[in-house]
């Protein structure tokens, strides 16, 4: 004789679905619960203005709205903070142009490096150092015009050899107002890994560093072509 099994619940009939309210409907229904409330317990000879139960639903209908304002804002920021994290994941691999002073020389390919000019500035001059701080060269800048002046570095030594291979640094400096002043640099690392922190999206570079993801100026693929 053949037996069939019968596993439902039926005490799931009567039982009511569980739904999570927002704080914002939670404030609503207090709120409705009260004027009801007010209303039944009101003195018959002496009735609730209407212009009072008017300006009290204006209120928590205002309250009600800015919390849905504020529920949609997040939902927002959560889709975009996500949508941040895929794009920085893209960068991994790839060479990315950021503020910083470190720069790797392959022996081979003339360094691109950066100098962020203020105004007023003069005589701008880039320092190169190898990795025990030795400085082993000293580029100028071809324009003191404000912005972001391109400098090369071919890696050469004074009878014409190379320098090897490895991690150098940079620094800047200029003169402003007969002063001699320290000037921002901009170079190219490569993008190792992204991490996704309170403060926004970070991206950690092969030396080490750490840059924002807002701060990349230039994506540069393995055989130097440039997107921004």
């Amino acid at each position: 004789m053949a037996t069939i099994s019968n596993n439902f619940d039926y005490t799931s009939l009567n039982t009511k679905k569980l739904v999570n309210r927002t704080e914002a409907e939670k404030q609503q229904d207090t709120f409705m619960k009260l004027l009801v409330k007010q209303l039944q317990t009101q003195d018959p000879m002496n009735p609730m203005d209407n212009a009072q139960t008017t300006s009290q639903m204006a209120q928590i209908n205002t309250v009600t709205g800015i919390g849905k304002l504020n529920e949609t804002m997040n939902q927002m920021q959560s889709l975009y903070a996500g949508t941040q994290v895929m794009q920085a994941a893209g960068l991994i691999g790839k060479e990315v142009l950021t503020p910083g002073k470190g720069f790797h020389f392959d022996g081979t390919t003339k360094a691109d490096l950066r100098v962020s000019i203020p105004e007023g500035a003069s005589d701008v001059i880039l320092s190169v150092f190898d990795k025990d701080g030795t400085e082993v060269a000293k580029i100028p800048a071809n324009s003191s015009q404000p912005g972001l002046a391109q400098l090369e570095w071919d890696g050469k030594k004074a009878d014409g050899s190379v320098f090897p291979a490895g991690e150098y640094t940079v620094a800047a400096s200029g003169k402003k107002d007969g002063k001699e002043i320290a000037l921002d640099t901009v170079t190219w690392q490569v993008a190792k890994s992204v991490e996704f922190g309170s403060s926004g999206v970070g991206v950690y570079l092969a030396n080490g560093s750490k840059t924002g993801f807002g701060d990349v100026i230039q994506i540069r693929s393995a055989t130097g072509s440039t997107t921004a």
